[in-house]
């Protein structure tokens, strides 16, 4: 589960009273040590008491993380031979980002190229 998957939960015993110490015995006794720790979970309970019940992140600021598919696809395509901080700095995200989108769409680099991970048989 991630860290999203037990907002709820954070709720649910912030509304029973319960102490955050309380609530992280418990979802680690039931998820597996180590699922949540006490620091985020008294945030959470500190957003609940002041009012906001929203389950979601707050905006943040900075690059995005997430980049479109079909962007880097394109990209990479156009120039194979591009370096991941160029990629990055086109796009205006982070590195870490372009590694993320560049797995997702099945690509690695070859000989200074990005090239499909699975090479068919023309390519072999």
């Amino acid at each position: 589960m991630s860290l999203s998957d037990f907002r709820p939960i954070f709720l649910y015993e912030f509304k029973l009273n319960q102490s955050a110490a309380e609530t992280v015995r418990k979802i680690n006794q039931a998820f597996g040590n180590d699922s949540v720790n006490e620091r985020t979970v008294r945030r959470w309970f500190a957003k609940f008491r002041s009012g906001d019940f929203s389950l979601e992140d707050e905006p943040r600021s900075g690059r995005p993380r997430v980049i479109q598919d079909e962007d880097l696809r394109t990209l990479v395509e156009t120039d194979p031979s591009q370096t991941v901080r160029g990629i990055a700095e086109e796009l205006g995200v982070s590195s870490h980002a372009v590694f993320d989108g560049l797995k997702r769409i099945g690509k690695v680099k070859k000989l200074e190229k990005w090239v499909p991970h699975d090479l068919n048989d023309r390519q072999n």
